[in-house]
């Protein structure tokens, strides 16, 4: 053979040459696939007819391996599904945005959110009524709610045949102590002065104050003769309308009293309640339930005050969960001196709890597979392996991790989901769609 002729015959021979070498290197693979689409199947590279991304080889051992499996091997293989590991280059992984970070173990905390709402201190409320007499609401003084009111300020005046008899009866008592007491000075004072409450306790049915109590003694010392003073007419200092005062500072909150109604003895006839202190009532959802104790230190701020957040303790902790919302209600207690915290507000309730050093993995490195959830380690050099862990509770972004890994173990934290793809045309968890 001529020179000229090895020459010609040359690129002939190399064509041939790599022609055998794509058809053994095409002979490895079985079918090229979609990691996004595994139910494509192409005999030749290319793109994804569905979203255009480049075609993986599934090589042939890899997708007989499922098949040529025997029952004999499958337990042997069982323990080690867990383990397999499987082959992503590098710049693969940096085409589908794989990033890698580090389990670690840091000190942790719990965030506790919860809406909460203003409420009346249910132990301010204090309901007004008569308790010795019918009668009638001659003239209403206090004709709202809401309206505020003062303790000793009118809210009612009450016709009532009950107050003039109990009026006089106190009265001629009283005279009668008076006297008693300046004829007999030298007899135990302790014992008068006893008599004399007895005395008293009997006008305090009517929720008379000091003021009121003390003008119908000073009225009792200035007239001879107390029934003569009713018979002759009430003018002369003797009232037949029983003023019904409040007995403390606060706002009407309930008025079923109506000017002219008749009343019994007992009947409601107002509702007042304080302001400061005043409750905040959260309710936490059902996970964040354990973590939330009798005394702990919450932030609680106020859409409607924007410049007000205040520091709690939680005071109570309701029985039971709201069994349409599963939530658990909880009480903070708070002073609101300046009254500027009004009942209906919506209040934000926050604190983050201290749970120690514990180890975790981000949110975003988890593939639930059934009722369990996997990991990806890095092994370098595009090696990863499936790793099924046990979690715990999630602490912001992150999971903890209870089993599986350990500090410093490296792991895939994004695109986890196109790695779980690549995984399963790889068959490197097999059995992944099985019931664990």
């Amino acid at each position: 053979m001529t020179q000229l002729t090895k020459w010609l015959a040359l690129p002939a021979f190399l064509a041939l040459a790599a022609c055998g070498e794509t058809a053994r290197h095409d002979a490895d693979v079985d079918y090229y696939t979609c990691p996004m689409h595994p139910s494509v199947r192409e005999k030749k590279a290319g793109n994804c007819p569905i979203c255009g991304m480049p075609l993986v080889a599934v090589k042939k051992h890899a997708a007989d391996s499922a098949v040529t499996t025997t029952a004999a091997d499958a337990h042997h293989h069982a323990a080690d599904r867990e383990s397999a590991a499987f082959q992503i280059p590098p710049e693969r992984q940096q085409a589908i945005g794989a990033r890698t970070g580090v389990a670690r173990k840091e000190k942790s905390r719990r965030q506790l959110r919860a809406p909460g709402i203003v409420v009346i201190d249910e132990a301010t409320l204090r309901d007004v009524n008569i308790k010795s007499a019918d009668g009638y609401i001659e003239k209403l003084l206090a004709t709202t709610t809401g309206q505020a009111v003062r303790r000793g300020e009118p809210l009612a005046l009450i016709l009532s045949e009950g107050w003039i008899e109990a009026q006089q009866e106190y009265m001629t008592a009283f005279r009668n102590w008076k006297r008693t007491r300046q004829f007999m000075a030298n007899e135990n004072p302790v014992l008068l002065q006893q008599e004399f409450e007895r005395l008293r306790a009997r006008m305090r049915v009517w929720d008379l104050s000091g003021e009121q109590l003390k003008k119908l003694e000073d009225l009792a010392l200035t007239l001879r003769d107390t029934s003569l003073t009713l018979r002759a007419g009430q003018g002369r200092g003797l009232s037949g309308l029983f003023e019904l005062q409040a007995p403390m500072d606060g706002i009407v909150v309930a008025k079923p009293a109506v000017e002219g109604m008749k009343f019994e003895r007992g009947q409601q006839l107002f509702r007042l309640a304080r302001l400061s202190p005043i409750w905040v009532e959260a309710e936490f959802p059902e996970d964040q339930a354990p973590f939330v104790t009798v005394g702990e230190e919450f932030q609680l701020s106020f859409p409607s005050l924007a410049a007000l957040t205040v520091t709690a303790k939680v005071a109570f902790i309701y029985p039971q969960f709201n069994a349409e919302t599963r939530r658990l209600k909880v009480r903070f207690i708070l002073a609101n001196h300046d009254l500027r915290i009004r009942p209906g507000m919506y209040a934000n309730v926050s604190a983050d709890i201290p749970l120690g050093e514990k180890l975790i993995v981000p949110f975003s490195a988890v593939i639930p597979t059934g009722n369990r959830f996997v990991v990806f380690l890095d092994r370098g050099d595009g090696k990863l392996e499936p790793r099924f862990v046990e979690l715990g509770e999630k602490l912001g972004e992150n999971y903890e991790v209870l089993g599986g890994l350990a500090d410093g173990d490296r792991i895939i934290v994004s695109a986890t989901f196109l790695i779980d793809s690549e995984s399963r045309i790889q068959g490197a968890l097999k059995s992944w769609g099985e019931k664990n």
